[in-house]
């Protein structure tokens, strides 16, 4: 199976309603094409968000009769005109998907809207490039043991000095936990963006703090945040998400960075830790 295969089948892959044989196959793909790997990925949270947040509605009685009426208009005109049966047949292929996929469009919206307010789409955090969702898998992955710190240690002002010296272009933030069992940090680099990585252990609570320069992530155009968090950094340093509350992340803004921190302890007591470091 080649990668366009595999693109063609990852809706049904999915929905897991792919044959056996065939699902493994797709599966052996992803299992050596990172690309894919990673587009399906993002492919099936992009589905779990439209399921949380799109209402299933049944059609209006008023639509279904717009959208027959308009095929049967349709089809009623391809019949009467004086052309070879071919060619009418071609036109009326045409017309029908055009007119039925816009009618589909339509009614998308139309549920999308019906639950999603204006707030949701201020506050959502779900593009791949999105620093709080960027911050959410990388927590994921230290769980996992997928994904280690460069170095752990005691003394977090050595983490402090090692990211110093890691040509970051801004100025990292190293929280004083105080009551930190230990502390751990690396360093990467994704299209062309510097991220500082630290992790942190508190008895049986893990806090994971993520850190980009303040112009990559509010001004820049390779990293996003919603606009929400823009404007509260901005206003006040500080962002909790507030139309998530069972969402543990805590934003705030430095001179030279922005910080998102992800724990397994709730956001109150991870707000009021960060607060006072």
């Amino acid at each position: 199976m080649d990668c366009k295969e595999a693109q063609q089948l990852a809706g049904d892959a999915i929905d897991r309603s792919l044959p056996n044989g065939l699902a493994k196959e797709f599966e052996a793909h992803l299992e050596k094409c990172k690309p894919c790997r990673n587009e399906i990925a993002l492919e099936k949270v992009s589905k779990q968000v439209v399921r949380q947040n799109v209402e299933l509605v049944q059609t209006p009685r008023s639509v279904q009769s717009v959208v027959l009426s308009t095929l049967r208009l349709e089809y009623g005109q391809q019949e009467t005109r004086k052309e070879p049966w071919l060619s009418g047949w071609n036109r009326l292929r045409v017309a029908v998907p055009a007119v039925a996929g816009g009618l589909v469009a339509l009614l998308f919206f139309l549920a999308v809207s019906s639950k999603t307010d204006p707030s949701y789409r201020m506050t959502a955090h779900t593009a791949s490039n999105d620093i709080i969702h960027l911050s959410f898998e990388n927590f994921a992955l230290l769980q996992a043991g997928k994904m280690r710190p460069a170095m752990v240690t005691f003394v977090p002002e050595s983490v402090g000095d090692y990211l110093q010296k890691s040509n970051l272009q801004f100025d990292v933030q190293v929280p004083r936990l105080d009551d930190c069992d230990w502390c751990g940090g690396s360093v990467s680099e994704c299209s062309g963006v510097k991220q500082a990585h630290l992790l942190f252990k508190m008895g049986n609570e893990l806090i994971y703090v993520f850190e980009v320069s303040d112009d990559d992530a509010l001004y820049g155009t390779r990293v996003s945040l919603p606009l929400a968090a823009k404007r509260a950094l901005t206003q006040s340093g500080w962002y909790t998400d507030p139309d998530h509350p069972n969402c543990n992340v805590v934003l705030w803004k430095t001179d030279e960075a922005v910080c998102v921190a992800v724990s397994t302890m709730k956001k109150g007591q991870l707000l009021a830790l960060l607060s006072t470091r």
